[in-house]
């Protein structure tokens, strides 16, 4: 089942959502997909997660060298997907933050949503805010970042708010270096499927294609959206 499809799927049941000031304490994040190995990373060790499982915030995840994954908060109609060797924190410690991507290549895909907390993706470089859209998100070892837009509008800034934010809209991408302000958007030609493919447009400042090599498909998995119950722990199996 494509991702999209897991999207409609979180629509139809969506719990109440905190307005008028209430904060939510925590949220939680359904694994909706997984092809390979997702990691949630515990003491002692890493454990696997499957799809049923769930992760709330604070919690670390990675993915294996050849996994593509996808995780959902039904309360945010939000659907991340995580592709291989990707390292992300859930609902990071800035307020609105749902993830917070260390290094790798997600796609994030957001739907109509009339809560009043704010959707944001972090990475070391960038702060990045939407209302409704999809977008692909590339994230180097060195903190620097690439935003592709595909749908609607995304507001770029830099984690220190020293610099006015920056629209990329649908069609464009920016380069975000770290410690450097946003780079002005130019257009890209990208598609969701070459994203997923680990494809990217030339880029003044990234000097070539960017093309991975080994890159996987982007499907991931067939199973539909997991349960949205709150539980204890770390971790929690689902059914």
């Amino acid at each position: 089942m494509r991702i999209i499809t897991l999207l409609a799927l979180l629509l139809v049941s969506i719990p109440s959502i905190a307005t008028d000031g209430e904060s939510i304490a925590s949220i939680t994040y359904d694994v909706v997909a997984v092809d390979g190995k997702l990691f949630l990373e515990v003491e002692p060790e890493a454990q696997r997660l499957d799809v049923g499982d769930q992760a709330v915030s604070g919690d670390r995840l990675r993915t294996g060298s050849s996994t593509t994954a996808a995780i959902g908060i039904p309360s945010h109609t939000t659907i991340f997907r995580l592709d291989a060797k990707t390292s992300c924190t859930l609902a990071h410690d800035r307020p609105g933050v749902l993830l917070h991507v260390e290094k790798g290549w997600i796609r994030a895909m957001f739907g109509a949503f009339t809560g009043s907390d704010p959707r944001l993706v972090t990475t070391p470089s960038a702060v990045l805010a939407v209302r409704g859209t999809e977008y692909g998100l590339r994230v180097k070892k060195n903190g620097d970042t690439q935003i592709v837009v595909f749908e609607g509008i995304v507001e770029v800034s830099d984690p220190a708010g020293e610099s006015p934010p920056i629209r990329v809209e649908a069609g464009q991408q920016s380069r975000i270096k770290r410690g450097r302000p946003v780079e002005a958007p130019v257009a890209h030609r990208l598609t969701p499927n070459d994203w997923d493919q680990r494809r990217s447009s030339p880029h003044p400042s990234m000097g070539g294609s960017g093309s991975s090599p080994g890159a996987r498909s982007g499907s991931v998995g067939s199973s539909g959206a997991g349960s949205s119950g709150k539980g204890s722990g770390s971790k929690r199996r689902g059914g």
